[in-house]
């Protein structure tokens, strides 16, 4: 049998800041059946990333050395038996998109075939890698929240990776979206079909002048633990009573209800 082959992984040998990072070399084992082997071409950083090796989440020293990074994009190099994904048949040359596959920051990782799919030819290795960790979180908020045609959503933070997607995806099930943003951001969320509004004081009247007849539903994201099969992100939804516009800790603002989505 041959010797496995070595990748390039970044570990963190202990908790704290970026100086505790440094690049490895780990043994790369051939596919088993309904598995994948993917050269990664990029890497998607999130936010979590950091709080997992900074020791946000916790200490352990049982945990270390800790690799991290949930998803990646990148060419398959080799697949087992019964390699499946969710868009059919995986085979060595396809170039893919992973997630959720944890140790994703790795010049080589092997996954199951059910984490990849075909990467839009469209896309540039770098946005392909880092599109699935926010875009899966918004496309579970407007599965949640399911805004009708017309009805009106307000996305807090919409400049960011969930909000823009979740601006588009809003946009796309022909709803009126309200985005909130710095000001550099609002030519930006103009170009994507949404009307937006600066953060601060006043926030609820430029709202309601926005949308007198009430906000539908809005959404925000949030950070949360990094848990072994779950995303890393949850999404709070705020479905609002119509009439009643949104804010950030809104209990005066008439909550109906608030759904955790993994």
């Amino acid at each position: 049998m041959s010797e496995p082959e070595e990748a390039a992984a970044v570990v963190a040998a202990a908790y704290g800041g970026p100086e505790v990072l440094s690049v490895i070399s780990v043994a790369v084992p051939e596919p088993e059946p309904g598995q994948v082997r993917v050269s990664v071409r990029a890497a998607g950083v999130n936010p979590f990333d950091y709080k997992v090796y900074s020791g946000t989440f916790g200490t352990d020293p049982e945990d270390l050395p800790l690799r991290f990074g949930v998803e990646a994009a990148g060419v398959v190099t080799a697949v087992g038996a019964d390699a499946v994904g969710p868009a059919g048949p995986v085979a060595v040359g396809d170039e893919v998109i992973a997630y959720y596959v944890p140790g994703a920051y790795a010049s080589e990782i092997v996954v199951p075939a059910s984490s990849v799919v075909p990467k839009p030819a469209a896309l540039s290795w770098e946005q392909a890698g880092g599109l699935l960790a926010a875009g899966v979180t918004a496309v579970h908020v407007l599965e949640a929240i399911g805004p009708a045609k017309d009805e009106t959503v307000l996305v807090h933070g919409a400049s960011g990776g969930v909000g823009l997607v979740a601006v588009q995806l809003a946009v796309e099930r022909e709803a009126t979206v309200v985005a909130t943003a710095s000001k550099a951001k609002h030519d930006l969320l103009r170009e994507l079909g949404a009307t937006p509004v600066t953060y601060g004081p006043g926030l609820a009247d430029r709202v309601r002048a926005i949308a007198p007849e009430g906000v539908h539903a809005g959404r925000r994201a949030m950070a949360r633990r990094t848990l072994p099969d779950e995303t890393a992100f949850a999404a709070i939804i705020y479905v609002l009573v119509g009439g009643c516009s949104w804010r950030a800790l809104p209990p005066c603002f008439g909550i109906s209800k608030s759904y955790p989505i993994n």
